[in-house]
């Protein structure tokens, strides 16, 4: 079976990226940083471009875009405009799939819209713009390949009450990453990395964070996701969480630093300690069940 990321990976020294939802938050935060690199292009993208305005208008190296990536139409017309802008033999060298937000509260109460819209926005977003991506980076011979860094979380990982729809889409984009990244044929040089970060400090704030209709049948204190509500708020409350610049510059770092990337990455210690601590129970749970798993066959 093809194994991903097979070789290590060097960045070009006048890399291109192209990076999702850049009005806030990590892909803000991404933004700011790439801009910041001398030689580095950037393609910034967010669904107003007027929320891009902390960018400069004067450098030719920038290009900021509207996408929403819900819309196949607006993505094709994204890529469009880079090849427009850069020239039609311009190659990609790294895609941040951030665009992205939380669909929080009540499974019972959420929306056909609601539902849909957020694996629109999670999943198929991802999925449009990553395949758009491959189909840049696997094309030119002499400079043949990059990095597809799709933002998921530790919602990725591990399930928590009150978020059925969100961990949905993130788990989505974690089966959709590993299948493609073993299906790209290992001389394309085609990388894949899934950053699942525990909280980070914009991410239960403002348009990043939607809630549904609170159902009464889920209103008591002692619900599952009312206990996590509570725990979440005092966190925040506390200053916990990740800056979204940290998580930035530690893409870069994985980007720029010459070696293997990464399939999966968990981030903060949080995210670690989480991850870790789940596949060890579900090792356990595994053999729990390994005879009824065996059905009744020894192996």
């Amino acid at each position: 079976m093809n194994q991903p990321n097979t070789k290590p990976y060097t960045l070009p020294a006048d890399a291109s990226w192209l990076i999702t939802g850049c009005s806030s938050g990590i892909g803000r935060a991404m933004a700011s940083l790439v801009a910041s690199k001398p030689n580095q292009r950037l393609i910034a993208t967010a669904r107003n471009p007027a929320s891009l305005s902390y960018l400069p208008d004067d450098n030719p190296n920038i290009l900021k875009l509207a996408l929403d990536v819900t819309s196949a139409g607006s993505v094709d017309a994204a890529f469009a405009a880079v090849a427009k802008h850069f020239g039609t033999d311009f190659h990609l060298d790294v895609a941040v799939n951030n665009a992205g937000y939380s669909l929080s509260g009540d499974t019972e109460s959420a929306t056909e819209e609601e539902i849909h819209d957020e694996m629109e926005t999670l999943f198929f977003g991802t999925v449009r713009v990553t395949v758009r991506a491959i189909e840049n980076m696997r094309q030119s011979h002499d400079h043949r390949g990059g990095v597809i860094f799709n933002i998921s979380s530790l919602a990725g990982l591990c399930a928590f009450p009150g978020h059925a729809f969100y961990h949905a889409g993130k788990w989505a984009v974690e089966g959709f990453s590993e299948s493609v990244a073993k299906e790209v044929h290992p001389d394309w040089n085609i990388n894949f990395c899934i950053i699942e970060p525990s909280g980070v400090k914009t991410e239960f704030e403002g348009h990043s964070k939607v809630r549904t209709k609170p159902h009464p049948a889920y209103a008591a204190s002692d619900m599952p996701a009312r206990v996590l509500e509570s725990y979440v708020n005092k966190g925040l409350a506390a200053g916990l969480g990740s800056e979204p610049s940290t998580i930035a510059e530690t893409i870069f770092t994985i980007a720029s630093r010459g070696e293997h990337i990464p399939l999966r990455l968990p981030l903060g210690a949080v995210a670690w300690q989480m991850a870790k601590a789940k596949f060890e129970g579900f090792l356990g749970e595994l053999d729990a069940v390994k005879d009824i798993s065996f059905l009744g066959k020894t192996m």
